[in-house]
């Protein structure tokens, strides 16, 4: 099955067709997409290094075309043939050179060390045989060398799902092959580096904002979570303020956390051993995870140097567009499951906290004011007595009903 599976995802992009439309996707300035090549494309270029770069599967080149721009020597392979000639045309039109060559992501075919930086973006979470995969780019990797690739987190799976009491998503689709992603937990990371002889340069959260078709599950069921939330994302295409807190809260805020926050990561790795700085690595992660288990707040902000008081200044700043408070407050509704948890005072003006505290109350009282009328109209004896003639009557008074709970009981309009 799994060589079914691989074997399937490595066939689907060799249509020119599909090739034309990833290309158009990858283009579109519309929901999350310029927001998500913007995250992907600056963490390729602050991680990359060296002179002599590998792009394995490099699909249209978005990840290393600005890196061959800068001056890098790129190499670009792909198992698509036609996925690199569109991109050797993006190449030449940009007066750009790449050299590209049609190649097995598990059977490069180069020599041992021949490349500074092995990077891959898109590509290893479609795999499930990745521990094979990261053996062969090492053996192409000089010593000293960089491996970067992006991957989906099982952590943020196991975490999120047993806190909110979600079903687990199957490690194994079955027969879904275009619904597989590959997940790791950073203890098996940490495990095969070990054993490989790599050492964690660093390990990136991000797409806690977006996800690329896979909603980050701490959102799951929150303001956070369906079309009203979508719309607001849509302001990423036409007001820069809006796009650029939504790009400081990946790169400043997730960035700097853990692969249980987000469900996806960035991960870089160096080519030499480095057993006792991956266990030193390993440690900062479980304290961190075990302060997020706390509380967001004093004793979060001081375990992450970065959450300093210019930190804070820049994240007050761009609270001052309302736009971005509106997107705070979506974000922050992930929290409501978590009484005591989030003290917005630790990293918030005092007027800015103040007004997201009001905002998130009114939240508590309209879910309260809209489930109680619900969840009466659901008791078999409430149900019978709003019947007539067999017609059932409960749905039409959610209204009226809803508006005697505000006045009456919750005095919302004193």
């Amino acid at each position: 099955m799994q060589e079914d599976l691989i074997n399937w995802k490595t066939d689907a992009w060799k249509n020119p067709d599909m090739v034309a439309w990833y290309h158009q996707r990858m283009l579109e300035n519309r929901g999350t997409s310029r927001l998500k090549n913007q995250v992907e494309v600056d963490l390729c270029a602050r991680h990359a290094v060296g002179p002599n770069l590998l792009d394995v599967g490099i699909g249209t080149g978005r990840g290393s075309l600005p890196l061959a721009r800068a001056g890098m020597q790129v190499t670009g392979i792909d198992s698509s043939q036609a996925m690199l000639d569109h991109t050797g045309k993006l190449a030449a039109e940009a007066g750009t050179p790449l050299r590209l060559l049609q190649r097995d992501l598990a059977d490069l075919k180069f020599a041992d060390g021949e490349f500074d930086t092995v990077m891959s973006l898109n590509v290893l979470v479609h795999f499930p045989n990745w521990r094979e995969i990261l053996a062969e780019w090492q053996r192409v990797t000089r010593p000293g060398g960089r491996i970067l690739f992006d991957i989906h987190s099982q952590d943020h799976e196991d975490a999120a799902c047993a806190a909110k009491g979600l079903p687990p998503r199957p490690d194994d689709p079955g027969a879904d092959f275009a619904g597989y992603q590959s997940r790791l937990r950073v203890a098996d990371l940490v495990k095969t580096a070990d054993q490989l002889g790599l050492r964690i340069a660093s390990v990136t959260p991000y797409a806690g904002i977006f996800a690329g078709g896979n909603l980050n599950l701490w959102l799951k069921n929150t303001l956070a979570d369906g079309l009203r939330y979508d719309r607001i994302l849509s302001w990423l295409i036409s007001d820069q303020r809006f796009f650029a807190f939504a790009l400081f809260l990946e790169q400043e805020v997730f960035a700097h956390l853990t692969t249980r926050v987000t469900g996806r990561m960035m991960i870089a790795l160096d080519n030499t051993p480095g057993v006792a700085a991956n266990v030193i690595w390993l440690q900062r992660d479980t304290r961190l995870n075990a302060a997020l288990s706390e509380n967001i707040g004093a004793s979060l902000t001081s375990q992450v140097p970065a959450f300093d008081a210019d930190w804070s200044a820049r994240f007050n700043a761009h609270l001052e567009h309302p736009r971005n408070r509106v997107l705070l407050h979506f974000l922050l509704s992930a929290w409501r499951e978590f009484p005591g948890r989030l003290d917005l005072a630790s990293f918030l003006d005092p007027r800015h906290a103040i007004t997201l505290d009001a905002w998130r109350s009114q939240d508590e009282l309209d879910r309260l004011a809209t489930q109680i009328p619900r969840a009466l109209g659901a008791l078999p004896a409430v149900a019978e007595i709003l019947q007539h003639k067999g017609v059932p009557l409960a749905g039409g008074l959610d209204y009226d009903l809803t508006s005697d709970l505000l006045r009456k009981s919750f005095h919302a309009f004193d």
